[in-house]
């Protein structure tokens, strides 16, 4: 992101230092906790609004109109405590989240065959597993943490009806089975339509300054984009210098050139829109 702050910040202090002044004011912001609660944007879109937003993402220099969302999930099973030499006297509350974890294959199957064309299939996984208290204990309490990425058109409601339904059908193949299943965070999903004006002038200014058809992609990884959206209202699209597949690597870098690339796109885009 440093790469991303160094372009915006360069395109508007050429746009301050030139004759030709914009026919509209241009609001910059640089926000805390993006990967965690998002409390900087939240607070930002409710004091200012604009006609359309860029996001500086690492998007390879490409033009992004749309990411997944994501759900955080807890299912909690619980068995019955016995001591280690007579376990058939308990109910092993790991064995219980062990099945439905193998169950999350068949929901993963399905999740395939509803394809966003930018974002590919919705996805799930496990994050965590935690359970037991001691090697001589059969263990009363598991707790299973989920993540599960969503595309634009699902809901919180019909990822936790999925959810749900999953441990029915472990519970009709084991009957002790007892399985509780809370959301505990969600993020919403982006998607912006092409015919959006900033997407369009975007996508011109790509193709003058950098002689690429200026395409448009979708990314895998979630940003604030999404509240700027659903939030405020505000149409955008994802732009910027750096990859992220070498995001919060030892060797995280970002190209020099890109970032003045991305400068000189900056500075296009704000004299054409504010026009």
């Amino acid at each position: 992101m440093k790469g991303a702050i160094a372009a915006i910040v360069g395109a508007a202090k050429s746009l301050a230092e030139s004759t030709e002044k914009l026919h509209g004011d241009l609001v910059l912001s640089f926000v805390v906790d993006e990967e965690h609660l998002s409390i900087g944007i939240t607070k930002l879109v409710e004091e200012y609004r604009t006609d359309a937003a860029i996001v500086g993402e690492p998007t390879n220099m490409k033009i992004a109109t749309a990411h997944k969302g994501f759900v955080w999930i807890e299912i909690e099973t619980k068995g019955r405590a016995a001591h280690g030499s007579v376990p058939e006297k308990g109910v092993d509350a790991i064995v219980h989240g062990a099945r439905i974890v193998t169950q999350l294959g068949e929901l993963q199957s399905k999740l395939r065959v509803r394809e966003h064309p930018l974002l590919g299939p919705a996805k799930i996984h496990t994050s965590t597993i935690q359970g037991g208290t001691h090697w001589s204990i059969v263990p009363e309490r598991c707790v299973l943490r989920l993540e599960r990425r969503t595309l634009p058109g699902e809901t919180s409601a019909l990822v936790m009806q999925e959810v749900e339904q999953l441990i029915e059908t472990v519970k009709r193949e084991d009957g002790s089975l007892s399985a509780q299943a809370r959301m505990v965070f969600e993020r919403p999903p982006l998607e912006t339509t092409v015919t959006e004006p900033i997407v369009q002038t975007l996508r011109q200014i790509v193709r003058e300054v950098s002689g690429t058809d200026g395409d448009v992609v979708g990314v895998p990884y979630w940003s604030d984009g999404a509240i700027i959206f659903h939030s405020g209202g505000i149409p955008l699209c994802l732009f910027g210098p750096g990859d992220i597949g070498v995001a919060h690597s030892p060797d995280e870098y970002v190209n020099v050139e890109d970032v003045l690339t991305a400068a000189e796109v900056y500075v296009r885009v704000a004299r054409k829109f504010c026009s």
